[in-house]
């Protein structure tokens, strides 16, 4: 069975997410003082692990590209569940295996793939320690990731911080339990933005279609910051 999905997002007031783009508070405090009670309520909201973006765990932790295309796509796809510890866990969606890890004493990985990667780049998620499991022949078929991260991992609640295609994804599937929104008190205003959901269909496809959101509860909290929560239903 699945885990628990939470999706954990913080935006501006029309849903933007590049934070850079934010406008500036209206008392002059530094944006990035506001947008720290973000990972304040992350804590709150818990979970046993964070699913992230490759491009996101990139950024964060300056890690590179391996490269092996062309090689051929590994025959073993039994999923590698290395020691974790009490380390902070990141599941990291990245199908074709783009992320050159290193060891690393303070986090655990646990890496989604496609079948395509290549036994070198599954040699190297073991040596780093990065654990992995497979999602279909594309890499896609993330409801199938949630079922093994549950049955195999262990995992009963996680929380999802991903960008704006993840999240949509994630949605378009019916995965997500919970909305965590944090709304910055600021607005982008540019049409084209990532907003917090992206699916990337056809003209005429309903992502959301079959789900409806239940608001549990608001918060107000310092600086202007409100918290919202609210719960996946389906209809």
């Amino acid at each position: 069975m699945k885990p628990q999905i939470i999706s954990h997002m913080v935006s501006t007031v029309d849903g933007r997410l590049v934070t850079p783009r934010y406008s500036l508070p209206f008392d002059g405090k530094p944006a990035d003082d506001v947008l720290n009670i973000y990972f304040d309520v992350a804590e709150e909201v818990g979970g046993e692990a964070t699913i992230l973006g490759r491009v996101t765990l990139q950024e964060f932790l300056s890690l590179g590209d391996f490269e092996h295309q062309g090689e051929a796509p590994t025959q073993v796809r039994e999923i590698f569940n290395a020691p974790r510890g009490d380390k902070r866990i990141f599941v990291v969606t990245d199908p074709n295996g783009k992320v050159q890890y290193e060891k690393n004493a303070e986090y655990h990985f646990i890496a989604l793939l496609s079948e395509k990667v290549s036994d070198r780049y599954l040699a190297h998620l073991r040596d780093c320690n990065v654990s992995y499991l497979f999602c279909g022949a594309e890499g896609q078929n993330i409801a199938l990731a949630m079922d093994i991260l549950g049955r195999d991992f262990g995992f009963k609640k996680l929380r999802l911080e991903g960008g704006a295609t993840i999240n949509g994804n994630f949605l378009k599937a019916g995965l997500l339990d919970e909305l965590s929104l944090v709304l910055y008190p600021g607005i982008d205003g540019l049409s084209g933005v990532p907003a917090i959901f992206e699916y990337h269909g056809k003209a005429d496809e309903l992502p959301a279609a079959g789900q409806a959101l239940e608001l549990k509860s608001v918060k107000t909290l310092q600086d202007g910051v409100v918290w919202l929560c609210y719960q996946f239903h389906k209809i």
